[in-house]
């Protein structure tokens, strides 16, 4: 959990730097050399030519083998197919366990007796204080094999504003990634994974 924890803080820090670029660049705004370059990074057995302008970390704007990559990204998942600011760190395979895979055999030993709702289509339950997790709620798919799965860092308001929100997917590519977002994008649970493997797919090699 320590390690979630430092993942989305980092990744919270450099997404609006990530994201200020990127709609720099959209608008046509000139960019630095620096910015305008990309890398051919390779994590796991996947190689990603990525701009240098989404990377948020200056360290990881270089060429060669890494073991994680912090991008952030400006995704339609927000009401309406409004953009909605992502910050995403990729990590070769097995660094960290699927959102799904926690559900069962970590979260549902922590819920609380309360239920929320709010998110069609997904159940919210509160983590026991005990559990040392202050308060956070996770949201999953209750009919689903391999549900969607999030926790928030509280419960949901649906307002635009900080990326409280967490969810570890596989991807395609059989990396790992960790996904910090707005609450408000929970209401696009249903499309959610594909948006993220969308913006990917143009960007592996």
């Amino acid at each position: 959990m320590v390690a979630i924890g430092l993942i989305v803080a980092m990744a919270g820090l450099g997404a609006a730097y990530g994201v200020r670029n990127w709609l720099e660049a959209s608008t046509g705004q000139q960019t630095s050399p620096e910015l305008s370059a990309s890398h051919i990074i390779t994590i796991g057995a996947q190689r990603y030519v990525m701009p240098a302008e989404l990377l948020t970390d200056p360290i990881q704007r270089r060429d060669g083998f890494a073991e994680r990559m912090d991008l952030s990204l400006a995704l339609p998942l927000g009401e309406n197919g409004k953009l909605s600011e992502v910050a995403i760190t990729i990590m070769p395979r097995g660094r960290m366990r699927a959102s799904a895979a926690l559900l069962d055999s970590v979260y549902l030993h922590q819920f609380a007796s309360d239920q929320l709702s709010g998110v069609p289509g997904l159940v919210g339950k509160p983590l026991e204080l005990d559990a040392g997790t202050n308060g956070e709620t996770v949201w999953y798919d209750p009919l689903s094999a391999n549900p969607f799965v999030a926790k928030c860092m509280t419960p949901v308001t649906m307002t635009t504003g900080d990326r409280t929100c967490l969810r570890v997917l596989t991807l395609s590519d059989r990396n790992t990634a960790v996904i910090a977002f707005e609450p408000a994008a929970l209401d696009n649970w249903r499309s959610f994974d594909a948006r993220i493997e969308e913006a990917l797919t143009p960007l592996r090699k």
